[in-house]
Order: C-alpha cells, then structure tokens, then sequence
C-alpha cells in the first residue's frame, strides 16, 4: 500500500511525455475516426489502422445465428443481493439484467453509440407522453409470462404486477431516489396509476420526457414480482431471457434460456455458466485455457500477450469510448479544508493525466505494436458521452486550467488558502474488492503526495461496511477524499446521481451553487439542443467549482474473446440493460476448426 507501484511503473518510465503526445496526436481525431476501426481493410488484408495484423474484423453475424450451447464465463465479484430493487452492489447487476426485464431498456447498435432517441421497450411495448410533457403512458406487451416455477408459476404479467414492484421500489429502492418525488423532490414520478391490465401510466411532478432514461437506467427499477414468501436475495423469478437454474453463494450462477421470451429466436445461447474468479491470474489462466469464452476485466498489458501465445484469439477494438467515470469526493464536513475550493483544484493539478491513461490503458506498447490508440481526458463527465466537453481544448472555459498538471501552482493554490504544505488528510477507498481499482488509487495517492503540497494517508476500507457508509454520506461521513464507484449511464441520470442531494452517488448534502440547479433545469428542458448546452454549462461550473474529482482519463482498448464466441463484442450499447448478450451465439465450427 506504499509507494511501489509507483516506483515500480511510474517513476521509471522512459517514455517522455513529448514523445508520448507525439504518438496519440498521430492518431485520427475523435471517436468518429475510432469507429472505423473494425470497418474496414487495410492494406495487407487486414483492419483499416492496423499496422499490427493482429485486429480481427467486427462483423455482426445475426444473419448465421443459431440457438444452442453453453456460454462458460465469469465475474470478479460475489453476488449480494439478488433482488434488483434492493442491491445496491454495481457489480451484481449483470448477473440480474438475464432474469429480470425493465419497462424500457437501452438501445443497441453495431455502427454508433445508441443514445436516448435508441430506448426501446422491454416489458413495455410502446409508450406516448402528453402534450405538456407530465404523463407517461405505457402499453404492457402481451402474454409476458413469469417464471413457470412457484410462486410465479407462469402467470401473464399485468400492470398490477408492475404497481406492486413499483409501491416497492418507492419505498424501499436504493435509486428511488432518482425517479419517486415522495423520496426526493428533484426527482420526476409522483404516482402511477394503472387503468386497466395492460396499462401503466406515470404522472410526474413537471414535464420531463427524458424520465425514460432513467427507466431504462440498469440500475433503477426492475419488474419483479411481490411475494413476501419468497426469498428474492437468494433466489429469482423474473421476466427476461433467462432464468436462474442454480445460484451456489462465492461460487457460480447457472442460466437457462426462457422459451417464452418476447424477441424469439433470442437468446442463443442455451445455457450461461457464470464462475465466480475473484483471482485475476486465475481467470486469465482459465481464459487461456479456453475454460472460459472471454475475459471482460482483462488488463490492458495482458491483451497483446495473450494474442500472440493464441492467434486464433479474436482482438477486437474497444467498441465505445469509457463513458463510465469513476470519482473522488471531497469532504464536504464543516471542519474540512476541502471546502475551499482552491484546495480542491490545486488537489486535481497534482495529477498527471497523461501519464496515469498511458500507464493504466498500456497506450505506448499498443502503439508501438501498431494499434491505433488515442488518449482521452475526462472532464466531469465520461469523455465517451456526447455531450463531454474535452478539457484539453478550449470549450471547457477557464476551468479547463485546473484539469493541467502543474504542482507548482497547486502550491501556491494551498498556500493561499492558509495552509501549511504538506496539507495532511486521509484517503479512503476499499481494499478488499476491485483490484485494479485499488491499484488506481495507489497510484493517484503517490501522485498527490509527490512534490511536498499534499501528504494524503491511505485508509484502507471494508468494500461492504466501511466504504459503503462513507460513501453513502454524501461527503459528511468522512476527512480528506473517498473515493467512489459509477455506473455507466446517460448525462442526465450521471448528473442527477452526483449533483443532486438525494442522488444515488450524491457528492454534497446539500445543493452545490451553481450547479445543482442546472442539473434540474436540464431535467425539464424539452428542446434537445437548449438541454445539451445546459449540461456544456454544468461542466464548465464543475470544471471552476470542483465538487469532486473525475477519474483522469481513458484510451480505448482492445478485447479478446474464443472464436466460437460469435456476436460478441461487436455493438455498442448506451447501457447494460440492452442485454447485448442475448444476441451472442456459439458457432460450433470454430470450436472445432
């Protein structure tokens, strides 16, 4: 928990930062010229910017699907709680998204990034709002048919089904905090009403058309039934493309594919067997073996490795820019120093963000290799969202300054605040979960203290005692900096989780001056165009307040994944909660070739 990481990767690199910038600005500009990685041949046959001949093509194979096999796969973390409406572990979602379905889910593509004109429905059919903008009507899908086992019993949904899950997740939601005025008055839903079996109608406090981000949000409000009988941390009866054959706790999860889903043929895949590997060596090790079909948590130093010791491997380019921006908060406590804001910028220019992206996403030996990479600053928001302003150009206004690497005015910053450098304060962030996480956090806390302005202690926290109630304190429950987790979802719903009072990851208990109430006027704006400067302007006053510190920056990857993976990895979603794997296959002549 020293300074070794540090020293080992950091502190002896060769790599100059002039020679770094040189390589990424040889790159093709933006994520417009990353999307033709993959679309395209080069020269020798292969991917258009490939100088390697290692990328393989990203081709949708839908048109070849068929429905058969077992996708052997893994997670990193241990499941909580499987009950969607009261787990508040990010991690346990994707082993709830095949079970359960949502009024509305995220859209999905092979050629863009799907945004919220891309939402499409999940257990809803269709939906129309009213001509002010404050009612929501959904229209159910037709013999949508539960689980067949006790108690569901395969039962037709109905919109009574969706009233008790909803009275539920109003009560007792960990996010309903996001959607259920009665929790949270910036929150949009007042009530629901059902006028008949098949109807759903949502009556909000003000006119907010994009509520169906936060409905289609992986994280919000599922369709579960209500069965106090039933123990639904432990157990799942649900709606979706899957069902759960057998769950066996710090062990696996088994799927089997649900014949009565609505988007028949999918799923494909017969089977999901999901082994839980908490042991990054392991995974990798079961993942070369071909035990496993991919390895999402690959790090980035491993990908080229692993390629070249199996060709046949499938090394695709990342199909997104990260839109998930992981974040410190800031004390917000009355004894803390952090209140001034000059400590909170002079704290972000003892980063250097080059360095940390270069080292962290492995940018010079993917270059070197001839990859084609580009590297990325996230401002306060994820640089893969389309509203991002990039703090390295000139939109992001005169805050665009506090993002540089520049200790010497970070001394100065803390000096005129009247404070004795080093400024001692601790640094909290969990220690027994998310490995490379804590890796980052390591690294950034070396950063902060070399130099002689910051002199940060490390406090190793428990990931589901301690940590979670710091976090969940909205900067009152703790000194110094903490550091916090993100799911990767739209602007609006990453904005009013952070920014408002009674957010899921709020960063202040209170509303922050001048930029809480942006983040609730862009809640109401109904012309996309208005809504969308709105968010430019909430960055620029985070960029000159600093209510909390964004993760540095990204540079998208690369993934590999087996041959008979087929359709993975090839489309891009605005959410999890697309389900992209449904549409995988597994094509039994690659196994075998």
């Amino acid at each position: 928990m020293e300074n070794s990481y540090w020293s080992r990767y950091l502190q002896g690199r060769q790599l100059s930062r002039r020679r770094l910038l040189k390589g990424a600005a040889g790159v093709a500009v933006g994520g417009a010229a990353l999307s033709l990685i993959g679309c395209g041949g080069g020269d020798d046959g292969g991917v258009k910017g490939d100088a390697s001949g290692l990328l393989s093509q990203a081709v949708e194979t839908t048109k070849d699907a068929k429905v058969g096999g077992a996708w052997a796969s893994s997670y990193a973390e241990d499941i909580v709680n499987m009950d969607p409406i009261l787990n508040n572990a990010s991690p346990t979602f994707p082993n709830l998204i095949p079970v359960y379905s949502q009024l509305l889910k995220s859209g999905l593509s092979a050629t863009k990034r799907p945004g919220s004109a891309d939402i499409v429905g999940d257990l809803a059919q269709s939906w129309e709002f009213s001509g002010d903008g404050a009612t929501m009507t959904l229209k159910l899908r037709p013999n949508m048919k539960w689980d067949p086992r006790p108690p569901t019993n395969g039962r037709v949904v109905t919109s009574a089904d969706v009233k008790a899950a909803w009275d539920k997740y109003a009560s007792v939601g960990n996010s309903r905090g996001e959607l259920v005025r009665a929790a949270n008055p910036d929150a949009p839903i007042d009530s629901v009403e059902t006028p008949d079996a098949n109807t759903v109608v949502f009556k909000m406090g003000f006119p907010y058309p994009n509520v169906i981000d936060g409905l289609s949000n992986e994280q919000t409000f599922y369709v579960m039934p209500i069965d106090d009988s039933f123990n639904f941390r432990s157990d799942m009866r649900g709606t979706g493309p899957y069902r759960l054959e057998s769950f066996r706790p710090s062990a696996s999860t088994t799927f089997v594919r649900n014949p009565d889903w609505y988007d028949a043929p999918r799923p494909y895949f017969e089977r999901l067997e999901r082994t839980l590997i908490s042991d990054y060596a392991t995974g990798l090790s079961q993942f070369k073996a071909g035990n496993i079909f991919d390895y999402s948590i690959m790090r980035p130093e491993d990908v080229l490795p692993t390629k070249r010791e199996d060709p046949n491997l499938v090394l695709l380019p990342e199909k997104d820019i990260e839109f998930n921006a992981a974040f410190l908060n800031f004390s917000k406590a009355d004894d803390s120093f952090f209140k001034d804001v000059r400590v909170r910028r002079a704290l972000s220019m003892m980063l250097d963000r080059d360095l940390l992206t270069e080292t962290f996403y492995n940018v010079s030996i993917f270059q070197e290799a001839g990859l084609p990479v580009k590297l990325y600053w996230h401002s306060h928001l994820a640089a893969g969202l389309p509203e991002w302003l990039d703090p390295q150009g000139t939109d992001l206004g005169e805050g665009a300054q506090y993002f540089q690497y520049n200790p010497a005015e970070a001394k100065k910053l803390v000096e005129a605040a009247g404070l004795t450098t080093p400024y001692a304060a601790p640094h909290h962030f969990f220690i027994d979960n998310a490995q490379e996480e804590v890796r980052y956090n390591e690294v950034i806390n070396a950063m902060f203290n070399d130099g002689g302005v910051f002199n940060l202690a490390i406090d190793g926290m428990q990931y589901d005692t301690s940590w979670r109630n710091a976090r969940a304190s909205a900067g009152m429950g703790f000194k110094g900096v903490l550091w916090h987790r993100a799911a990767a979802l739209s602007a609006d719903v990453i904005l009013t989780q952070r920014y408002t009072p009674k957010g899921r990851n709020s960063v202040s208990a209170n509303p922050i001056p001048g930029i809480t109430d942006l983040v609730l006027k862009q809640k109401t704006e109904l012309d996309p165009k208005r809504r969308e400067a709105l968010i430019h302007d909430i960055q620029k006053a985070a960029a000159l307040e600093f209510p909390d510190m964004t993760r540095a920056g990204t540079a998208p990857s690369f993934t590999l994944h087996q041959p008979w993976l087929s359709n993975h990895n090839v489309f891009s979603v605005g959410n999890d909660s697309a389900k992209p794997f449904v549409y995988a296959w597994y094509d039994e002549s690659k196994r075998n070739s």
